[in-house]
């Protein structure tokens, strides 16, 4: 029993220095009567049952806030996803059009490289000839 008050106080310790309960749990009637006449402290029980009540009133706003980071993060998430796809698709096409200009041009360089040797009958000589000049 012992235990359970100790727990109840820090409990309740922890909370007040918090601000979310109130420092002192006794209050006037409001009749007017003065300070002397004050609805004694709350029973352990009662008490118990506050700070329960804090606590969960803390959960659930806590669970809220990790929900909404949560919901964020997904449509963030979400955001990035269509992005990454349109840029996938549309790298996609540019190396479709690069392979393809790549291939024209390997095609023309070996039409062209085919031509010089059927002209020539031989491969292209690397140095003018001697007998050329003169």
């Amino acid at each position: 029993m012992a235990r359970s008050l100790d727990l109840e106080n820090s409990i309740a310790e922890t909370f007040q220095r918090r601000g979310q309960l109130p420092e002192n749990e006794t209050k006037t009637n409001g009749t007017g009567l003065g300070s002397k006449q004050q609805i004694p402290s709350l029973g352990p029980a009662k008490r118990l049952s506050n700070v329960c009540d804090a606590v969960a009133a803390e959960m659930k706003e806590t669970s809220q806030t990790v929900l909404n980071i949560a919901n964020t993060i997904a449509a963030e998430s979400d955001a990035l996803a269509e992005l990454l796809h349109k840029h996938g698709t549309a790298i996609e096409a540019r190396i479709e059009q690069f392979v393809s200009m790549s291939d024209r041009v390997r095609m023309k360089m070996r039409a062209a490289h085919d031509d010089m040797l059927d002209t020539s009958g031989a491969g292209p000589a690397l140095a003018p000839h001697e007998h050329d000049q003169g």
